[in-house]
């Protein structure tokens, strides 16, 4: 890439772009690292793995480690909206500068280096830099993928947090959930602390024998007996773990002013497409990127908590490489309408809708065969109207690129 002074957000976007590839390993990310003179060595980090909800712990871990009077940035993964999104730093996301400069600096040390960094690579150290720069104590890292060869465990986390278990991105992690379990808690060593979020008896029994072997301490995140009788949201369980993890990494409880002030910075901060709500010519549309069973399943649950028994329509986009006919059975018990449509993906991962009718035949709840309408525009108003005359609700989901997609409409035309 040719320098330019001071390159733009744009264009910095654009060489990230260029350099999106899964590479596996430290070599690169170690070496990276060393150029920018190790800013994890300057920083206390905190790493969160696990299937679904990292990024709403992760933000939530921050917040509380703010609150406290504890300078904290956190690094999250991916984006959905813009590229700023991948960094927050006081609670608040990267402007366009402060990333574009934190990003630009990474490029060119790997370029002048000859180091042959990875998207993920480059965002990764790029934060940490950023983070050290800023003065900050905390560095929250939500991992990639799993945690043995993530860019991430490069920075050495002294607490881990597992949110929960499931089962994707099984041609890199394992074929099941006590082989992910092992992946995920791979970056765990002696005298780090780690945070359970799920009570799976197989990822805990992995958790165990995994702290035992290096010594590290297990805390176990169990949820309050306000948080059963009022039967808490997904969205609220992962902010309760986030906000444990904080106490874990304070080595102390929060005062009541620090937790509320904690709950309300990790709330203003929701990134996009986590069960985010817009009204459409009248009718609410939920907009979540579950992506995998487990996911979609916390999705429609937290659906018919808040909104009941209301009709469902769902639009529904999906990437290769996901557990499809899991997902497709979850929504065909819920759906009264389904519509497949096309994520909005640039990378040749999308699944087409039509494919995936004749691939899985997939019907609504009544028995209907679902409908196949490729450009989601056309397929959120569709699923509206029908919604609009039953009184009924729209759910957006089977990925974050199709939640971008519609989020995007929703935000540009100012229809909510």
């Amino acid at each position: 890439m040719n320098a330019e002074a001071h390159p733009s957000y744009k264009a910095v976007c654009a060489e990230l772009d260029r350099r999106r590839r899964i590479a596996l390993g430290f070599e690169r990310i170690g070496a990276l690292l060393e150029a920018l003179d190790n800013p994890q060595h300057s920083l206390r980090v905190a790493q969160v793995v696990g299937t679904n909800g990292k990024g709403t712990t992760a933000i939530a871990l921050a917040s509380a480690l703010c609150a406290a009077g504890h300078p904290s940035g956190a690094y999250l993964s991916p984006h959905v909206l813009s590229y700023t999104e991948r960094v927050m730093l006081r609670g608040r996301y990267s402007t366009e500068k402060e990333f574009a400069g934190a990003m630009w600096k990474a490029i060119e040390v790997a370029d002048e280096n000859d180091i042959p960094a990875t998207q993920f690579e480059l965002l990764t150290a790029g934060a940490l830099a950023l983070f050290r720069d800023s003065g900050f104590e905390w560095a929250i890292l939500e991992a990639g993928l799993g945690a043995r060869h993530d860019a991430t465990s490069a920075a050495e986390p002294e607490v881990v947090v597992l949110t929960n278990v499931g089962l994707d991105h099984t041609e890199y992690l394992g074929e099941t959930v006590e082989e992910i379990a092992e992946e995920k808690l791979a970056s765990i060593k002696s005298e780090a602390l780690l945070v359970l979020g799920t009570d799976d008896p197989r990822v805990l029994r992995v958790a165990r024998e995994a702290t035992n072997e290096v010594g590290a301490r297990l805390v176990e995140h169990k949820a309050t007996g306000k948080e059963e009788a009022e039967g808490a949201s997904f969205l609220d369980r992962n902010e309760g773990l986030g906000l444990l993890a904080g106490e874990v990494a304070l080595k102390r409880t929060l005062g009541p002013e620090e937790r509320n002030g904690a709950v309300a910075a990790a709330r203003a901060a929701r990134p996009p497409a986590r069960f985010e709500e817009h009204e459409v010519r009248g009718v609410l549309v939920v907009v979540d990127g579950g992506h995998n069973p487990e996911g979609l399943r916390a999705a429609l649950g937290e659906v018919r908590t808040r909104y009941g028994a209301r009709p469902l329509g769902v639009v529904f986009g999906v990437l290769k490489g996901k557990d499809v006919a899991s997902m497709l059975r979850t929504l065909e018990n819920e759906a009264q309408l389904l519509v497949l449509t096309r994520p909005d993906s640039d990378d040749g991962r999308a699944l087409d809708p039509e494919w995936v009718q004749k691939a899985y035949g997939p019907r609504n709840a009544g028995g209907r065969r679902a409908r196949v309408i490729r450009e989601a525009e056309e397929a959120l108003c569709t699923a509206v109207e029908e919604m609009r005359e039953a009184g009924g609700v729209v759910l957006v989901t089977g990925s974050l690129s199709t939640g971008a997609g519609i989020l995007e409409l929703l935000r540009g035309d100012g229809r909510d």
